[in-house]
Order: structure tokens, then C-alpha cells, then sequence
């Protein structure tokens, strides 16, 4: 199923500072031109208010509604995370601020994701070490070992096993984990693949600003998470070493496939200093090219599957359990307890992000808190 994790999205309004301040909102100075903005922290729910009369919002949306990310949430309910947000926001602010709708709100940021299930952890491990070899055009790519995540300054590719994510916060940011995230059910095979979108891609990719109702859409985002899977070769499957050879061998002439065939072999086989050392960059692009206009992909699979993933199918693949089920009923309980209970003010303490470029920091982009 596709989903949206973290969305970011921004309006126009002028709301009095002194009113934020007396509401708990806290200061923030930007170093490059000492700018003085606004903050505030509102359950799962990050808000900034900028001096220009900018107010914008940031946070993950499964974990606004279920308490965890792990969880795939259906977009053919995103009208009640709207109508949930615009509950917050009219809470928050007064009615003079005249705030329009969220569904109205600019988006800025927004990171669909779809979850992918290999058969077991074995098979799991085997499809990360594919994805890891394959090559992400205009992207920088930076391998971890149970993630990969490729990206420039605006936009990214984060795939990654979801369960390991889970124990690496569990075990480095303890204060990050929640019960939900450790009453999830069906995710130790699953690799997540999340594409992140910030403000320039966005607009450079649809030549217009876009809502929050025009994103939060399954066809929207199914159809830019298609688009990104052909970039990069993922809607030609994963074959065995044998089955590449014989495809290139039918699809090329005896030498041409040969010289292919010797690419494909290195490329999956020697260290990245070895193929860089016998084949020039522009070498490696046109082989690749060659290769993916004849719908072969030439990162093959190490190992034996019990299944193949299709990269291209989107649909959930596993079916809840009681567990999960009555964990649901008991998250949707709490939830409606939460809007009859008074409002609590809460502190935030700045933190310094780990630097995107350090082996957990693609572990750590989970929208607002």
C-alpha cells in the first residue's frame, strides 16, 4: 500500500507574538541572520511561526495517528488526519488569526513510502545488498548495513529494514521509541522505500505549488513512487546471475553481449575501486543504459529467494492479526479520550540533528516527533 510518512506544509497568517508567547511557543534565533521565529510542539505536531507571517507545520503522519511510523496509513481516509489537524489548529490559535483550513495549506516537504515483503529476514538481507549496488542517477549514495539511502539537497531515497530501524532507536534514542512502535506486528521482513520530496522538487517536478489535498491523494503519490522505481531500474526485477546472462546474450550480438555480460558479472562481483579502475564513469553510464532500455536489470541476486519482490506492486501483503486488530480499537480509544482531556502545555529543549551523512541519520528522518 502507499502511504505518506513526514508532510511539511505552510500558510500565510499574522498572529500576534505576544499571544505565542503566552501559549507556551519558544524562541528560536537562525545564526545566518539572527532572525527570531517561533516554535511549539503540540503532541506529534510541530508548528513554527515565522516573522515574515509564515506559519508552518511539519510531522509524520501514522505516527500523528497511530503513535508509530511502522504503520502504513491509507490514504483513502486522509480526510480525518485533516479534519484532526484542523481540530489542533483551531485549538491552538484564536479565532482572529483567520487561518485557512490545512487542506488549503501549501505542502513544502512530503515522503511517500510504500512497504516491501520479502518471504523471510534471510531473503530481506539478500534484497538490501541488491539495493545497495544499484545505481541512483543524480543521487550521492551512502550504503549502511540494513539501509541505503541516496540523495542531493532536494530529494532523497531512503530504503531500509524497518525492524532493525525499530531496534537501532530502541537501542540508541530509547525516548524515540513508543509502545506502539514495539506492538507492531508483520514488519521483520519488510523493507521500506520512502522518497523524499522537498520544496524545490516539488515544485520543479509539477511547475506549481501544490495543496495539502492535492498530496494526500493514493494516486498522487502511487504515481510519483512508480515514477522514481523506473528511474532507477526497479520496475525490472531482480533476476539470478544465470537468468541476466542468458537475457543479455537473446537481447545483444555475440560481442556486445560478451562486453555486457563481463560488466554485468564486475559490477555485482568486484569492490566499487575495481570497476571504477577498469571502467571510466562514462563507461558505467552507458553500459547501465544500454541495459535498462532492454529491461534488464544488471544488479542480480546473490543469493537463492523463496520468493521474488515485485518492486512494482504496491498492495499490503499481509493481513493483520487479533493483536494488532484489538491494538487498534484500543489506539482509536485513547485517541477520542485525548480531545476531552485539557490541554497540556509542553517544553521542547533544542537538539542538534545528527548529521545526515553519519550510518544513523537516515534512521532519524521521521517527521515532527
Amino acid at each position: 500500500m502507499v502511504s505518506v510518512d513526514t508532510i511539511r506544509a505552510y500558510t500565510f497568517a499574522y498572529i500576534n507574538k505576544n499571544y505565542l508567547i503566552k501559549n507556551g511557543w519558544r524562541k528560536w534565533v537562525i545564526r545566518k541572520d539572527g532572525t527570531i521565529t517561533f516554535f511549539k510542539k503540540d503532541k506529534h505536531l510541530l508548528f513554527w511561526y515565522f516573522p515574515q507571517g509564515i506559519l508552518l507545520i511539519k510531522f509524520s503522519i501514522p505516527k500523528f495517528f497511530y503513535g508509530t511510523n511502522a504503520k502504513v496509513f491509507n490514504l483513502d481516509n486522509a480526510s480525518l488526519i485533516i479534519k484532526l489537524v484542523n481540530h489542533r489548529i483551531k485549538r491552538l490559535f484564536p479565532s482572529s488569526s483567520g487561518i485557512v483550513p490545512f487542506e488549503n495549506w501549501t505542502c513544502s516537504e512530503i515522503h511517500p513510502f510504500t512497504h516491501l515483503y520479502a518471504d523471510n529476514v534471510k531473503d530481506k538481507i539478500t534484497y538490501l545488498e541488491c539495493l545497495k549496488k544499484l545505481y541512483y542517477p543524480r543521487l550521492k549514495k551512502h550504503t549502511y548495513p540494513m539501509g541505503i539511502q541516496a540523495r542531493n539537497k532536494s530529494r532523497s531515497i531512503t530504503i531500509y529494514s524497518k525492524s532493525d530501524e525499530i531496534k537501532f532507536r530502541a537501542d540508541n534514542r530509547p525516548s524515540a521509541i513508543s509502545l506502539q512502535d514495539l506492538s507492531i506486528n508483520n514488519i521483520e521482513n519488510v523493507i521500506r522505500f520512502e522518497y523524499q520530496l522537498k520544496k524545490y522538487s516539488l515544485k520543479y517536478q509539477f511547475k506549481n505549488n501544490k495543496k495539502v489535498k492535492d498530496v494526500l491523494r493514493k494516486d498522487f503519490c502511487k504515481s510519483i513512487l512508480q515514477a522514481v522505481m523506473k528511474d532507477i531500474g526497479l520496475d525490472n526485477s531482480f533476476l539470478y546471475k544465470q537468468e541476466v546472462i542468458s537475457k543479455i546474450k537473446k537481447e545483444f550480438s555475440k560481442v556486445k553481449a560478451r562486453n555486457l555480460i563481463e560488466f554485468a558479472i564486475d559490477y555485482n562481483e568486484k569492490p566499487e575501486h575495481f570497476i571504477n579502475a577498469k571502467y571510466s564513469k562514462r563507461t558505467q553510464g552507458n553500459y547501465l543504459r544500454i541495459l535498462k532500455e532492454r529491461n534488464i536489470n544488471p544488479v542480480f541476486l546473490p543469493n537463492k529467494v523463496n520468493k521474488k519482490i515485485d518492486f512494482t506492486d504496491f498492495e499490503e501483503q499481509t493481513k493483520p492479526s487479533l493483536k494488532f486488530t484489538i491494538l487498534k480499537i484500543i489506539l482509536l480509544s485513547a485517541l477520542l479520550r485525548m480531545y476531552n482531556t485539557t490541554h497540556k502545555k509542553y517544553y521542547i529543549k533544542p537538539e542538534a540533528l545528527t548529521s545526515i551523512f553519519t550510518a544513523e541519520a537516515y534512521f532519524h528522518e521521521d517527521g515532527g516527533g
